[in-house]
């Protein structure tokens, strides 16, 4: 053979072979490797490669499946995702999920509500953000010791005048290897509510008992003396009527705790008619003529030219005005001074409801106490207002029956210069 023909067919065998190399290999393996990128990436779209050589098919199906397969991880791991956040965001109490470096990881909108947080805290310390070392011992307790934790938590938060009192449970999240923690799920609930209630349960039972165990033990202390059978006769009618002082005491006290227990309990039945508040002002004043004799006081009415007609049970409002006036009555002189003790009830027209005011000329009450004068059992100067006979829930029924009605109780009192409550109602 010619040895330039050889050449020539050797060259174009090699071009041919060359060809067929960047055809075949090269440029599939270019796509295989550009779809890698992708997948990599995180582009989980599906895979199409045509004119792909048979001895690539079955890379090509293999990649295919990949990203079929993690296309539908991403989704079910977003769906995941998802339910998690709305689980986290739905629920009342806090929730705070940590790193295995007590790094916070996530936490959801109640846990920055609780503490009144701001911008984003992820990646901090717990100690940052949270500077309670009772939290961070319970926190570390868990991750030591690989088993939940529980407390209670009195903090001071920024934001809130009260200190809130928090139940606490730290439970250690298991890694995959099952070696340590891979972190902490810190879950708060709020119990502050529920504290202060069981403080008013105790309180409640303490006032009670107390309430009871002064008239029991002058009744007590009378029967012995009369026991004895040496009293004169001026003496048994001086027992007798301070047993009988006491018992009707403890029968108020008896009936104001049943009234303010249905009332609180199961709500202020109404029987609603039409009624003049005039009237029933005259009447309560009419029926309180004998305490007021025996004070010495004067009870002024004052009532507008014309007061429409309210919509009231009138029970129930007659029952209001009477405990404001006995306490108008009961408080609005102190017992050492020679002053005369003097109650102005004025009934006027406010807007578009009707105004009841009782005005005393007393001491007034401090502005520390007038936030809690309504509270069941509640007495501005302690032992000292407890001897003038009421049975301090007066006001607690009289908050409760007004606003039965759809109105307000209003206080306004200056120390020094007397005390106005006025109650709101609306017209018929």
């Amino acid at each position: 053979m010619d040895p330039v023909l050889a050449v020539v067919l050797a060259g174009a065998l090699l071009l041919i072979g060359a060809f067929w190399i960047f055809a075949s290999i090269i440029l599939p393996g270019r796509e295989l490797l550009a779809v890698l990128r992708r997948i990599a990436d995180g582009d989980f779209r599906p895979v199409i490669l045509p004119g792909m050589p048979s001895h690539l098919r079955g890379a090509e199906a293999c990649l295919r499946s990949i990203a079929e397969t993690l296309s539908s991880q991403k989704d079910l791991l977003a769906e995941e995702e998802f339910s998690l956040s709305m689980i986290l965001g739905s629920m009342t109490e806090g929730v705070v999920i940590l790193g295995p470096d007590l790094r916070i990881r996530e936490l959801n909108k109640a846990a920055l509500s609780l503490f009144h947080l701001g911008g984003n805290v992820t990646g901090l310390l717990l100690p940052e953000v949270f500077t309670s070392h009772e939290l961070q011992g319970l926190t570390s307790r868990a991750s030591r010791s690989g088993e939940v934790q529980r407390g209670e938590l009195t903090l001071a938060i920024q934001g809130r005048s009260d200190r809130c009192h928090l139940a606490v449970t730290a439970a250690p999240l298991k890694s995959g290897s099952g070696k340590g923690a891979a972190g902490i799920l810190l879950v708060l609930h709020d119990v502050t509510r529920l504290r202060e209630l069981e403080s008013v349960r105790r309180e409640f039972v303490a006032n009670v008992s107390h309430e009871f165990r002064t008239p029991l033990s002058v009744i007590n202390g009378y029967l012995e003396t009369l026991n004895d059978g040496k009293v004169g006769r001026d003496m048994m009618r001086k027992a007798i009527a301070a047993m009988q002082r006491h018992t009707e005491r403890l029968n108020r006290l008896i009936e104001d705790l049943l009234s303010i227990s249905r009332m609180e309990e199961k709500g202020v039945r109404l029987e609603k008619e039409k009624t003049d508040l005039a009237r029933i002002l005259r009447l309560v004043i009419d029926q309180a003529e004998s305490e007021i004799s025996d004070r010495g006081a004067i009870v002024r009415l004052s009532l507008e030219e014309f007061i429409p007609e309210a919509t009231v049970d009138t029970h129930r409002i007659e029952q209001a005005f009477s405990n404001l006036l006995a306490n108008a009555l009961r408080h609005g002189t102190p017992s050492d001074t020679a002053e005369t003790a003097e109650v102005f009830i004025t009934a006027f027209t406010s807007g578009g409801d009707i105004a009841v005011s009782f005005r005393d000329n007393g001491p007034g009450i401090p502005l520390a106490d007038q936030e809690h004068v309504f509270e069941r059992f509640y007495r501005v100067g302690g032992d000292r207002a407890r001897m003038s006979g009421g049975t301090g829930l007066g006001l607690s029924i009289v908050k409760n029956v007004i606003r039965a009605h759809g109105g307000r109780v209003m206080l306004k009192s200056s120390p020094g210069e007397g005390s106005t409550f006025t109650v709101y109602l609306p017209t018929a």
